[in-house]
C-alpha cells in the first residue's frame, strides 16, 4: 500500500509540474498601503468539497507550503518554486474531516505532521518522494468542521480541539506514544463552526469560544468548564445556525483579549470585532466592520487577523465564497486598521477577479518578509473566471517590494 501511494505521489508531481500555471494576471491590486499580485497556482483542483487548509514548512526548505484536504478524500500539498509556479504532491488519502485541519509535530521528530478529523498524517521525513503515514487516533470522529491546536491543560504540550454539528466540542490529549488512542475530554455542546481559543478572563489559562458563547477553563486544566452565553454575535437561522469563524487577540491594545468574528455559512453575513469590555469576558461590545457598498455579500468563510500592511497592528482579512455567493462576483477584502485601536477601519478590495475563496491561510510563502494569502474553493461557481472549475489562488503581498 505504501509503495502504491508513493508512486502516485511521484506521478502527481510530474503531472503538476506540467499543469501548474504561471501567473494568470500580472496586474497588482493596490489600495492604501496594501498591494497584492494574483497568481493562480492550480486551475485544475479536481471536484469540490476541499475544506481543510494549513500552511507549514513540510520539507524543511525554509519556506511554508500550502496544504488542502478534501472531505473524505485526498489531501495534497503545494510547494512554491516561484510565485507563479507551484508543484502539487499527495500528502494522504481518506481524510475523515470536512473542513478542520491543522499542523503540528505530533511525534516530536522534528517534521511537521497534519491532523484532520480523527486521524493524523505522519511526515516520514521524505515528503518530496512519499505520502504521509495515516494513523487513526479516534475511529469515531468524522465530519469535523473546526480543528484547533492549543495547550488546553497548561502542560506546555499541544492539544487538539475539534467541533462540528456531528460531534460535540471536545479536546484530545496526545499520549507519549501518539500511535495509541488519544484521550478525549468533552467541553460542551457544538454548532457547525466557530471555535476560538484564548484567555478571555485574564486568569492565565486558555478558554474556548463557540460562536455566541464561551467556555471558561474553570480549573486551568481543561477538566471543568463554566458556560457564559453572552457573546452578541451569530445568526441563529438554519441551515447552519450560529456558524462563525473566530480569532482571539487584543484588538484595541488595552491588555485583554477581544474577538474577531465572521458569519461563514450564509449570504449577507457580517464581520465584526467584539470588545472585551470588562477584561473578564462578562461584557462584550460589538463593532461591525462596515462594507464598502450595499450589495449583500457572499458567505465569509475565511478569517485571518494579522498585520498585512506592516504597521504593527492587526488588520482583518476575509473573502466571499463561490458556493454561497452574494449579489456581486466574489471578492477578497482586507479591513485596514487605521488607528491601531480598532476604532477606524478602511475596507480594501485586494482581489476582484470573479474568483472566490474558502478557508484562506496567510504566511510568508515567498520569503520576502510580508504576509501572503492562499485560498481554494469548497464549490465553484459556473461563471467564475476559471471556466467554472475549482482553483487554488495565491495573493503575493508586494509590501516589501514597494519599500
Amino acid at each position: 500500500m505504501k509503495a502504491c501511494v508513493t508512486n502516485r505521489a511521484l506521478a502527481w508531481a510530474a503531472v503538476a509540474a506540467a499543469m501548474v500555471l504561471a501567473a494568470t494576471s500580472a496586474r497588482a491590486t493596490a489600495q492604501g498601503k496594501l498591494t497584492f499580485r494574483h497568481h493562480m497556482i492550480d486551475p485544475d483542483l479536481p471536484g469540490s468539497s476541499w475544506g481543510q487548509t494549513a500552511a507549514a514548512d513540510l520539507d524543511r526548505d525554509g519556506r511554508p507550503d500550502f496544504i488542502t484536504g478534501r472531505s473524505r478524500g485526498e489531501i495534497v500539498w503545494y510547494r512554491l518554486e516561484s510565485p507563479g509556479r507551484w508543484v502539487r504532491r499527495t500528502l494522504g488519502e481518506r481524510s475523515p474531516s470536512d473542513v478542520g485541519g491543522a499542523v503540528l509535530d505530533v511525534d516530536g521528530d522534528g517534521w511537521t505532521d497534519f491532523v484532520t478529523g480523527g486521524a493524523w498524517y505522519r511526515n516520514t521525513g521524505k515528503p518530496l518522494s512519499e505520502a504521509f503515514e495515516r494513523i487513526v487516533f479516534d475511529k469515531d470522529l468524522a465530519g469535523v468542521h473546526d480543528l484547533v491546536v492549543a495547550d488546553v491543560d497548561g502542560d506546555k504540550r499541544s492539544d487538539v480541539l475539534t467541533m462540528s454539528d456531528k460531534n460535540n466540542l471536545r479536546w484530545y490529549k496526545i499520549p507519549p506514544d501518539p500511535r495509541q488512542a488519544w484521550t478525549r475530554h468533552d467541553v460542551g455542546p457544538s454548532v457547525h463552526a466557530g471555535i476560538g481559543v484564548g484567555d478571555l478572563d485574564g486568569d492565565g489559562d486558555l478558554d474556548v469560544v463557540r460562536s455566541n458563547l464561551w467556555f471558561e477553563n474553570a480549573d486551568g486544566k481543561g477538566s471543568r468548564w463554566a458556560t457564559h452565553e453572552n457573546i452578541p454575535f451569530g445568526n441563529p437561522k438554519s441551515p447552519y445556525p450560529l456558524a462563525t469563524h473566530c480569532a482571539v487577540l487584543d484588538m484595541d491594545g488595552d491588555g485583554d483579549n477581544d474577538l474577531v468574528m465572521t458569519e461563514n455559512e450564509i449570504k449577507g453575513g457580517r464581520i465584526a470585532w467584539l470588545e472585551n469590555a470588562d477584561g473578564r469576558g462578562r461584557s462584550w461590545k460589538r463593532h461591525d466592520l462596515a462594507p464598502g457598498d450595499q450589495a449583500p455579500r457572499g458567505a465569509y468563510h475565511s478569517l485571518i487577523v494579522a498585520d498585512f500592511d506592516g504597521d504593527g497592528d492587526a488588520d482583518v482579512f476575509t473573502c466571499e465564497m463561490e458556493g454561497i455567493s452574494g449579489d456581486k462576483q466574489p471578492r477578497w477584502f482586507i479591513w485596514e486598521n487605521l488607528d491601531s485601536k480598532g476604532g477606524r477601519f478602511a475596507e480594501r478590495v485586494v482581489l476582484d477577479a470573479r474568483l472566490g475563496g474558502h478557508a484562506a491561510v496567510a504566511a510568508d510563502f515567498d520569503g520576502d518578509g510580508d504576509l501572503d494569502i492562499i485560498s481554494k474553493l469548497w464549490r465553484p461557481r459556473k461563471d467564475n473566471a476559471n471556466n467554472g472549475k475549482n482553483h487554488v489562488d495565491f495573493l503575493e503581498n508586494l509590501l516589501k517590494n514597494a519599500r
